[in-house]
C-alpha cells in the first residue's frame, strides 16, 4: 500500500503541478492593445512564443515572452496566468501566487487561475484555502474536468477516497478518455478495499494509456496492477 500511495504524483501528470493543462495549447482570446498596430502585431507574437514555449518545457523563455505582452497590456489577465503556470514550473511559487491574485482580480471568473492557484495552495499545504479555490473553478464552469480532476487527488491525498471516487466520477462523466482519472479512481478503489474495481480501472487506464501512445505511463500502471493484483 506503500509503494501505490507514492506512485499517485505520478498517474496525476495532467494537472498537477508538474504538468501543463491542456488549455494552454488553445488559443485564448488575445487582448486589446490601443497602440500601433506594431504594438499589437508584437503583442501576438510574444504571446504565441510563450505558449509554445510552455508546451516545449522552456519556462524561462515563457516569461520573458509573457514578461513582454504585460509590457505591451498590464490588465491582460490571461498573461498573468500563463506568467504565473510558467513561474510555478520553475518552483517560484510565491511569484506564481502573484500573478495568480492579478489575474484573478482582473477576472474574477478565471477558472485557469484559480485552479493554478489552488494547485500551488495544495502543495504548500493550505488544503482549505485550495480546496475553495477547486471548488471554485466547478462553480463557475460545471464542465471544467480539471477541477474535478484535481479535488479528486487532493481528497485522495487527503485520506478522503469516497470523495475522491466522487469527484474522479465527475471528471470522466465530463472527458471518458482521461486515462490519469482512470488510474487514480482505481487507487482510492484498492484503498477502500474494492479490489475488483481498482483492477477494473487500472486496466481502463493502462488501455487509454497505450492508444493515446504514454508509454512511461502505461508501463507504470501495469506495474501497479501487478502490485494490486498480488
Amino acid at each position: 500500500m506503500k509503494y501505490i500511495k507514492q506512485v499517485i504524483t505520478i498517474l496525476g501528470i495532467t494537472t498537477l503541478l508538474g504538468g501543463i493543462p491542456a488549455a494552454v495549447y488553445a488559443q485564448a482570446p488575445l487582448p486589446r492593445v490601443e497602440k500601433s498596430p506594431i504594438d499589437k502585431t508584437s503583442l501576438q507574437q510574444f504571446y504565441n512564443q510563450g505558449v509554445q514555449k510552455l508546451a516545449q518545457g522552456n519556462f524561462n523563455g515563457a516569461v520573458e515572452d509573457f514578461d513582454k505582452v504585460l509590457q505591451l497590456n498590464p490588465r491582460y489577465y490571461e498573461g498573468y496566468c500563463l506568467r504565473g503556470l510558467a513561474k510555478a514550473q520553475l518552483q517560484d511559487f510565491q511569484a506564481a501566487l502573484a500573478d495568480y491574485n492579478q489575474a484573478l482580480k482582473l477576472n474574477s471568473r478565471h477558472v485557469d487561475a484559480y485552479n493554478g492557484r489552488g494547485m500551488i495552495l495544495a502543495e504548500q499545504g493550505n488544503i482549505n484555502a485550495a480546496v475553495a479555490d477547486l471548488n471554485q473553478t466547478v462553480k463557475i464552469d460545471p464542465k471544467f474536468v480539471d477541477g474535478y480532476y484535481n479535488l479528486g487527488l487532493l481528497n485522495y491525498r487527503q485520506g478522503n477516497h469516497k470523495q475522491a471516487i466522487a469527484n474522479l466520477n465527475q471528471a470522466l462523466n465530463i472527458n471518458p478518455k482521461l486515462a490519469d482519472a482512470y488510474g487514480n479512481r482505481g487507487l482510492a478503489q484498492y484503498a477502500l478495499g474494492n479490489k475488483r474495481s481498482a483492477v477494473a480501472d487500472l486496466q481502463k487506464a493502462a488501455s487509454l494509456f497505450q492508444q493515446q501512445g504514454n508509454t512511461r505511463s502505461f508501463q507504470q500502471t501495469q506495474t501497479l496492477l501487478q502490485q494490486v493484483q498480488q
